[in-house]
């Protein structure tokens, strides 16, 4: 009678240490995964009760909220993750809504360096993209978010980058819009830099360029030289006349259609300066040069410094100087400094 007591007594030990260990194994579980946390990429974000397409909305997320995340799973070829969200609430939403914290820090450090650069274009997304950290499609860790089309973006440098012999199974993986058009050349895949004033969290980055289309101001827009596009533009000042018509004029950059420098990202740098009294515009200032972006103008009230970096056919760049002058009547006076002496051996790619 005895044996048996014991017996059953130590079964009654062992079931209870078999339960406390699974529910001391769980908890150690959702610990280490309660302790990955993310932010809210989109101004609005529905905390679902499911995956299900059919689901209850439990909360709403903002932008820049930190969330837990408690666990990952794949339904139907989406990606979901189930979240704490700051009141304490849990639910599911898909993880391209989600970014590290990492992520959010390295655009703002790139932000921060670019920041005294005015942009130098304004472009529009013709598709879904991809925001990259680096201006490489090669690997998805600098992968940022997907912004929507239509997103409107502030162009600060370019970049070409040779496209890697992998690069060909790779695109078969990219928005249809990021394997059509914009590179110069077969090798090369095309970058901008950008920026994102309308965004707080992930304030900079890098787009595949064949798939953003440039805004160029209507009131310029069919002032581009013969043969070139319009690749960037300034503003210099405001003209007005007695009647409070006004107009701006602009600097503005030109590359070749064809033919072009494939390095180069410009080679005509030109002032359009607005005359109120006829509505129209005149060219008082145009070189032919090639350069690259970024561009540097400054201005304090009517007088201003331009800089650019030129380029010469074998690669070589050197810094050329200009002042920007406004002068009575609304015209735009540019002179040419003395050159300084090449810079040997400074490529930009």
């Amino acid at each position: 009678m005895y044996v048996m007591q014991w017996s059953g007594t130590i079964r009654l030990i062992v079931t209870v240490g078999c339960g406390l260990l699974i529910i001391l194994l769980s908890a150690c579980s959702e610990g280490r995964a309660g302790r990955e946390t993310a932010l809210v990429a989109t101004e609005q974000l529905a905390l679902r009760s499911s995956t299900a397409k059919v689901a209850r909305v439990v909360a709403e997320l903002r932008l820049g909220d930190r969330v837990t995340i408690l666990e990952r799973v794949e339904d139907g070829g989406i990606n979901w993750a189930k979240l704490r969200a700051p009141d304490g609430r849990t639910g599911w939403v898909e993880t391209r809504y989600l970014v590290s914290e990492e992520t959010v820090e390295r655009s703002r450090r790139l932000a921060d360096s670019i920041k005294p650069i005015p942009p130098q274009a304004i472009g529009r997304l013709k598709a879904t993209l991809r925001l990259r950290l680096t201006p490489n499609r090669e690997r998805d860790d600098n992968i940022a978010i997907l912004l929507p089309s239509g997103t409107m973006v502030e162009i600060i440098d370019r970049e070409r980058r040779p496209r890697a012999l992998s690069s060909e199974a790779k695109e078969s993986l990219e928005p249809a819009a990021e394997r059509t058009g914009g590179t110069e050349g077969r090798g090369f895949d095309e970058w901008y830099q950008v920026r994102l004033p309308d965004n707080s969290l992930l304030p900079a980055g890098w787009i595949y360029a064949g798939s953003i289309e440039l805004a160029v101001p209507p009131e310029i827009s069919y002032y581009a030289s013969s043969g070139r596009r319009i690749v960037g533009w300034q503003k210099l000042g405001t003209a007005r006349d007695l009647e409070e018509r006004a107009g701006d004029h602009y600097l503005v950059l030109e590359r070749r259609i064809f033919n072009a420098h494939e390095a180069a990202d410009f080679d005509r740098i030109k002032v359009l300066a607005y005359d109120p009294s006829t509505r129209d515009y005149s060219t008082p200032f145009r070189e032919d040069v090639m350069g690259q972006l970024p561009v540097r103008l400054s201005l304090e009230g009517k007088r201003g410094h331009l800089q650019i970096t030129a380029l010469d056919k074998g690669g070589t760049t050197r810094s050329l100087d200009y002042t920007v002058e406004m002068i009575e009547g609304n015209r735009v006076s540019v002179t040419k400094l003395r050159a300084k002496e090449p810079a040997r051996g400074q490529q930009k790619r």
